[in-house]
């Protein structure tokens, strides 16, 4: 059994909400087919095994970093979903203390038009997230962001 993730990284970017009194971090694609494939894979993941790290870089840029552990998980395939290069201006600066406070709630969504709110739609439930940190790009040296350090560095 392979511990590699199938990484995911051609998403537009993400969208936050704030639902059942959890912030939503909703990854916004623009193929459907993609969109719900993904989504019927993460709809199986174990709520006690899944990982989202958000890197900071120094450029005023973030990457986020979701998947599943393949230490623990029993699923054959490993999926994550990676993104880098989104800004820490805006809707980020206001997410982080809600994402420090409490584990935010994953979803994926898809848009017909990125620009256009009205066309986004969600795919896939809401799906709890066990273990979230916020760190810095110096703290992918360590050896528990083996996963985050392997697709950050791939960019």
């Amino acid at each position: 059994m392979s511990l590699d993730i199938d990484w995911k990284k051609n998403f537009y970017g993400i969208s936050w909400a704030y639902e059942k009194d959890r912030l939503v971090i909703s990854t916004v694609f623009e193929d459907k087919k993609e969109a719900i494939s993904i989504a019927k894979e993460i709809e199986e993941w174990s709520d006690k095994f899944t990982r989202l790290t958000i890197i900071e870089k120094e450029n005023d840029e973030f990457a986020i970093c979701v998947y599943q552990d393949p230490l623990i998980s029993k699923n054959n395939s490993h999926l994550g979903l990676f993104r880098t290069g989104m800004r820490q201006s805006g809707g980020y600066e206001q997410a982080k203390p809600m994402i420090e406070e409490k584990s935010p709630l994953l979803q994926i969504a898809y848009a017909a038009d990125v620009r256009d709110m009205n066309t986004y739609e969600q795919i896939s439930r809401l799906v709890p997230i066990r273990k979230c940190r916020i760190i810095s790009e110096k703290d992918l040296k360590k050896q528990e962001y083996y996963y985050e350090k392997t697709v950050n560095s791939q960019n």
